[in-house]
């Protein structure tokens, strides 16, 4: 499954740590069992049931909070780091954020008997920011990771958020406002 999950997640390779991509990989691995999906669901689970028959897919959305995160790190950190590091973001600290903010959402959903997808009863009691948290720590990532996962949502709105946090947030709100608004919704 790690090898699936690997090739599907291709930007595991820019975290630099070999042994937190690996964590990052027991977390999908994890998340993937616990909700009943198989890797290749990834690509058909909508990435939000907030937006009625969503084009795009988790695995699209995910990548493109990644992508997106990630590049606008590369340029922050060339404009504003110092030479003593400091105002330099973390590389690895902000990818694998990047590539769990949403992995609780693989629990918060379920298969629908029509096959569709709709809220998992976990769902309902736990929004992905929270279940997705609890994931990352139990496979060993960092508390700094857990707080990316708690805070990029609404959840983390009025908290000091990482610099690391900052940017997935933005990138996560850049990805899911964009396709509201190319489909006419407020």
């Amino acid at each position: 499954m790690r090898e699936k999950i690997r090739k599907m997640l291709p930007e595991i390779e820019w975290i630099l740590d070999k042994g937190l991509q690996e964590k990052v990989l027991a977390s999908y691995e994890d998340a993937l069992e616990t909700g009943g999906w198989a890797p290749e669901d990834m690509d058909r689970i909508p990435f939000t049931l907030l937006i009625p028959d969503c084009p795009a897919s988790y695995l699209t959305h995910v990548r493109g909070v990644t992508r997106m995160a990630y590049h606008a790190m590369k340029e922050f950190n060339e404009l504003y780091a110092t030479p003593d590091g400091k105002f330099r973001m973390d590389n690895d600290l902000l990818v694998a954020g990047a590539l769990l903010h949403d992995v609780g959402k693989l629990v918060e959903y379920e298969k629908a008997p029509d096959g569709g997808t709709v809220k998992s009863r976990l769902g309902k009691d736990l929004r992905h920011p929270f279940s997705g948290t609890v994931i990352a720590l139990r496979n060993g990532c960092d508390s700094a990771i857990g707080h990316i996962i708690a805070n990029h949502a609404h959840e983390g709105d009025g908290t000091l958020r990482s610099p690391e946090g900052v940017l997935v947030n933005k990138a996560d709100f850049m990805n899911f406002e964009g396709m509201k608004s190319f489909l006419g919704m407020k």
